[in-house]
């Protein structure tokens, strides 16, 4: 995952010519998350999406094992390496 700011769409962004979309899960259930992030073409999923206490629209997530911060907002998804 490449830290930036890109375009939101909806619920998806492009990072690198790679998709990204941000999914709600059907069935909540035990310590999950309500959303997760995961990649099209080729399908990953990639983690769920932990949200930042006293905050919206801020989460945290891995990758690679690495930790990443993501920002939501109308227009963009801000991404940045911790």
């Amino acid at each position: 995952m490449e830290p930036g700011e890109y375009i939101l769409h909806e619920n998806s962004f492009i990072s690198k010519g790679k998709k990204f979309c941000i999914r709600e899960r059907k069935k909540q259930g035990g310590n999950k998350p309500k959303l997760y992030l995961i990649q099209l073409e080729p399908f990953q999923y990639i983690s769920s999406l932990f949200p930042v206490p006293g905050t919206t629209k801020e989460y945290t997530f891995d990758f690679n094992n690495e930790l990443y911060f993501l920002k939501l907002n109308e227009s963009l998804a801000e991404v940045q390496a911790l």
